[in-house]
């Protein structure tokens, strides 16, 4: 068995050294001084992570909150949609409605319909078919339709009609101050026979525009000076203007007159008088 040497205290003095197989405690029954504190111990490795608890139960709906205001209205127009495109179908023929009464109203004229190709040349009738009996008049329209479309010119002709009769003479119309283009010179025709007879003379033609204004003339020379006229009579004297604002500035001081005449002496007074007078301004 090992022992080691203890040092035996008894109050504050040592009684010696002995083996801690034979150590006998000794002393005071009074504790001994708290003795200092020990460094502090390494910190201990980090515990495992523990178990992730279970998921908690859903909470329960929250109250709907109150509906906001309505906004105001928008001031701005939203852009306009795209144009759908144009349906190829046609849609179904509606029933034929009842015969309305005859109109009275003639309808406007239709386009001009496409020339259909021009058939072959039948032989020619030596026979006159009867004629067939006359439609009767329809009621005349109140109502002119539309001018149809104005048809391609045709080509030009090469040949000349006959001359038309000479229409009656119309009235003289009123002067145009429009001179129309002139028209195509037609073909000379044929020199008749000398005639010995004077037609009548035909009506006046129509008045001619007015020429062109010409450009003003030079100014003429500056007439000389007329007399001068005689003076006018005098005119009546004009009223009396009213007083002025009285002035603010006080004129110069005038010069000093001459010095007046010396006025004649006082009379003497006699003693008697000047005492009295002397006595009464004492008295004062």
């Amino acid at each position: 068995m090992a022992t080691t040497d203890v040092e035996v205290v008894r109050g504050s003095t040592t009684v010696g050294l002995t083996t801690s197989a034979s150590i006998t405690v000794v002393g005071s029954s009074a504790a001994g001084p708290q003795g200092a504190t020990g460094p502090t111990g390494p910190t201990g490795a980090t515990g495992a992570q523990g178990v992730t608890g279970p998921t908690g139960p859903t909470g329960s709906q929250g109250i709907t909150g109150p509906t906001g205001p309505t906004g105001a209205a928008s001031t701005v127009t939203g852009p306009t949609g795209a144009t759908g495109a144009n349906s190829t179908v046609t849609g179904p023929t509606g029933p034929t409605g009842p015969t309305g009464a005859a109109s009275t109203v003639t309808g406007p004229t239709g386009a001009q319909g496409v020339t259909g190709p021009t058939g072959p040349t039948g032989a020619a009738s030596t026979v006159t078919g009867p004629t067939g009996p006359t439609g009767a008049t329809g009621a005349a329209s109140t109502v002119t339709g539309p001018t149809g479309p104005t048809g391609a010119v045709g080509a030009a002709s090469t040949v000349t009609g006959p001359t038309g009769p000479t229409g009656a003479t119309g009235s003289v119309g009123a002067a145009s101050t429009v001179t129309g283009p002139t028209g195509p010179t037609g073909p000379t025709g044929a020199t008749g026979a000398a005639s010995t007879v004077t037609g009548p003379t035909g009506p006046t033609g129509p008045a001619g525009t007015n020429g062109i204004i010409g450009v003003d003339g030079a100014t003429g020379p500056t007439g000389s000076t007329g007399a001068a006229g005689a003076n006018g009579a005098t005119g009546p004297t004009g009223p009396t203007g009213s007083t002025g604002a009285a002035s603010t500035v006080t004129g110069p001081t005038g010069a000093t007159g001459p010095t007046g005449a010396t006025g004649p002496s006082a009379p003497t007074q006699t003693t008697s008088n000047l005492m009295t007078y002397t006595m009464m301004n004492m008295e004062f």
